[in-house]
C-alpha cells in the first residue's frame, strides 16, 4: 500500500514538472512577442488560450489546419 501511494506521488510530481515545462515553452514565445509588439500564430488553442485569460494584452492569432 505504501509503495501505491509512493508511486502515485511521483507519477504526480513528474506530471506537474511536464505541464510547468510545456507551460514555460508555451509562455515564452508569447511573451517575447508582446514585448516585441507582435502577435503569436499558434494552433495550440487549449494552452494558449489559458495564458490569453492571464495575460490578456498580448495578441495571439489562432489558425485551425485544414
Amino acid at each position: 500500500m505504501a509503495t501505491d501511494a509512493a508511486v502515485h506521488a511521483g507519477a504526480s510530481r513528474a506530471a506537474f514538472r511536464v505541464a510547468r515545462v510545456r507551460a514555460l515553452l508555451d509562455g515564452t514565445p508569447v511573451l517575447q512577442a508582446r514585448r516585441l509588439g507582435r502577435a503569436r500564430l499558434a494552433a495550440n488553442v487549449v494552452d494558449l488560450d489559458c495564458l490569453q485569460r492571464i495575460g490578456p494584452e498580448g495578441r495571439v492569432l489562432f489558425y485551425e489546419a485544414a
